[in-house]
């Protein structure tokens, strides 16, 4: 299990296939199992690399979470790993870590994606995480909760599906490596205290910016309003909600692949 230790943590992290590094920073709740429907396509043409953030997966810590600290991870995983720069691709959560990556340390990327992320989360998207939160911590059980989560995160057309939907909630219940309530709770506060408010306008690097047709937290709408001012360009995946990369993995993986071998 390849694991690199910091001052204070224990960072758990994959790597596979080949070609030019590209980090992948995943959301919040998720850890690197989160890439597993796109990195059959992407390790075909780069070398993945993909951590367990603080507080999700294998990542061990004790230290108090927040956005800064898991922006250095990524640039000591680079270290760690002899890499002097590669291109990053964050979802949700994972873009807000990479843009900070990017403003903390812009001559350690490459080109810069980030998919279903906005520097400031709408009202109606830190609603649902809260109620989600809320849930879990009065005890609701796993099933119920994840259920009203799915409802956010995938595209309607999952839900016509019922074996489907059902063979999704029995996977994440079974997952070894699920996050606890607490990490949760951890990772939701290092957000809600980080202001982002900067950073899109702080970009340096030739960013491209991918948005679910059909994402309920983040709009296309928004992420184009919240990039105005960006040096970056926005594609929008048709049939695709929040988690983009799981419900059009071959459109999200090819305009990654084109955008980074262009």
């Amino acid at each position: 299990m390849p694991v690199f230790s910091t001052s204070d943590a224990d960072i758990h992290y994959e790597i596979t296939g080949d070609g030019p590094p590209l980090l992948l920073i995943a959301g919040l709740a998720s850890d690197n199992a989160s890439w597993g429907p796109v990195t059959p396509i992407l390790s075909k043409h780069f070398k993945l690399i993909m951590p367990d953030n603080r507080g999700a997966g294998r990542t061990r810590t004790t230290a108090p979470l927040s956005v800064d600290a898991m922006a250095d991870d990524c640039a000591a995983l680079l270290d760690h790993l002899q890499i002097d720069r590669a291109h990053v691709v964050g979802h949700s959560m994972g873009g807000i870590i990479a843009m900070t990556f990017a403003a903390r340390a812009p001559d350690r990327i490459n080109k810069l994606v980030l998919a279903a992320s906005c520097a400031k989360t709408p009202a109606r998207a830190v609603s649902v995480i809260d109620t989600i939160l809320l849930l879990r911590e009065a005890g609701a059980p796993q099933e119920h909760w994840l259920r009203s989560f799915f409802h956010w995160l995938f595209k309607p057309d999952f839900f016509e599906n019922k074996n489907a939907v059902d063979a999704a909630i029995a996977l994440s219940m079974a997952y070894p490596y699920a996050q606890s309530v607490e990490d949760m709770r951890a990772q939701v506060d290092a957000l809600r205290d980080y202001d982002a408010s900067a950073l899109p306008t702080a970009l340096t690097s030739e960013t491209l910016l991918l948005a679910g047709e059909h994402d309920l937290m983040f709009s296309p709408q928004d992420i184009k309003a919240a990039f105005e001012a960006a040096p970056a360009r926005l594609e929008i995946l048709s049939g695709a909600a929040h988690s983009l990369h799981w419900d059009n993995p071959a459109d999200f993986s090819s305009n990654v692949i084109a955008f980074l071998c262009d």
